[in-house]
């Protein structure tokens, strides 16, 4: 089969260039659509046309599925290019982002903490030992004489609350996008 296809290796490649891709990228596409046949098509009838041409439109479909692939993984990452006269004091900057992290959170904190302090006096009571100590739910049950299913339900209200207000300001943190907090 392998054959078959390397026969119309110009035409596999012009198609992929057709797509818009350069010639290094179209060549490594080509090639890997030619692994991928190999290990996915084991009766070569499915690939012919007439028992004795290679099916165009299914390779055609093939490569433009790899290509739009290659595409969308690509611009998932972002590459920088660094040269010796580009260098950068990593020490200045893991400093600055550990710094931009600290001030990202404290924005955060206060944030968070404002909109605790507009709440009912229990609910902030209780948010406030939950989350800024080390106690359970059951261990501020005991401590406090409330039963485990009002402060567990108490606290899923307030949870909620928080995530929808500051959802997206706590993925944005979690991702590293300080500027947007």
């Amino acid at each position: 089969m392998l054959e078959l296809l390397a026969r119309k290796h110009n035409l596999w490649l012009s198609m992929v260039l057709g797509f818009g891709c350069d010639y290094d990228t179209a060549q490594d596409i080509v090639q890997s659509m030619y692994l991928r046949m190999h290990k996915y098509i084991k009766d070569e009838g499915r690939i012919m046309y007439n028992d004795d041409e290679v099916n165009r439109f299914f390779i055609y479909i093939t490569l433009k599925n790899m290509y739009r692939t290659y595409v969308t993984a690509e611009k998932k990452f972002v590459w920088y290019e660094v040269r010796e006269d580009d260098a950068i004091d990593t020490e200045m900057m893991e400093g600055a982002f550990d710094e931009a992290m600290e001030i990202a959170f404290q924005t955060l904190m206060v944030r968070i903490e404002g909109e605790m302090s507009t709440w009912h006096k229990y609910d902030r009571i209780l948010s406030e030992k939950y989350l800024k100590s080390d106690y359970s739910l059951r261990d501020i049950a005991s401590g406090s004489g409330i039963s485990l299913t009002s402060i567990f339900n108490s606290m899923r209200e307030n949870k909620k609350i928080l995530k929808k207000k500051f959802g997206e300001d706590w993925e944005d943190f979690k991702n590293g996008d300080y500027h947007l907090i």
